[in-house]
């Protein structure tokens, strides 16, 4: 059997046409049977409000412990609302076992716009939970402000935390 040598560009083309052939096999038929003349999508515009599968408009929180890698269980959340140049109490959730609060925060009546803060209770958490941690803890307290505009859209808002960080964002 003699030696073939195959050439750089030869070796890319079949790579090139191995990864086509892969991505189109993962694709949904329903991707593959759209035309390619579609006009490209513009920007997202805002519009009406985000309907899920018949969900009215509400706040929901969703809190990731990154720390250990699940949900964050047990964790107390004290949930405020701006009144004047104070925050107002309006409520305390507990997560639950899938890491969102038993009850929309806001719902119905009460989404309304707005400030809020949610306080999350972090060291308190990670007490409960006997996390190997220096002494004193680094983050304690943590303050997640946002604001309300429009009470058509549905608002969750998943937050993930560890001894050292956390961060937050717009979900839908």
């Amino acid at each position: 059997m003699a030696n073939q040598v195959v050439s750089q560009p030869a070796r890319r083309q079949f790579a090139l046409s191995g990864l086509a052939l892969g991505a189109a096999a993962l694709a949904p038929r329903s991707a593959l049977a759209q035309q390619p003349s579609a006009a490209p999508a513009g920007p997202a515009q805002a519009s009406g409000p985000i309907v899920l599968h018949g969900v009215s408009p509400r706040l929901t929180v969703h809190a990731l412990d990154t720390f250990h890698g699940a949900a964050a269980t047990g964790l107390r959340i004290d949930f405020s609302r701006l009144e004047g140049d104070r925050f107002k109490p309006l409520r305390t959730v507990v997560i639950n076992a899938n890491g969102r609060s038993d009850d929309p925060l806001l719902i119905g009546e009460s989404y309304q716009p707005g400030d809020y803060e949610l306080l999350l209770h972090v060291d308190d958490y990670f007490a409960g939970k006997q996390a190997k941690l220096p002494t004193p803890a680094f983050l304690t307290k943590l303050p997640v402000q946002i604001r309300v505009v429009n009470v058509a859209e549905r608002i969750h808002l998943p937050i993930q935390f560890g001894p050292w960080s956390y961060t937050y964002s717009r979900g839908s």
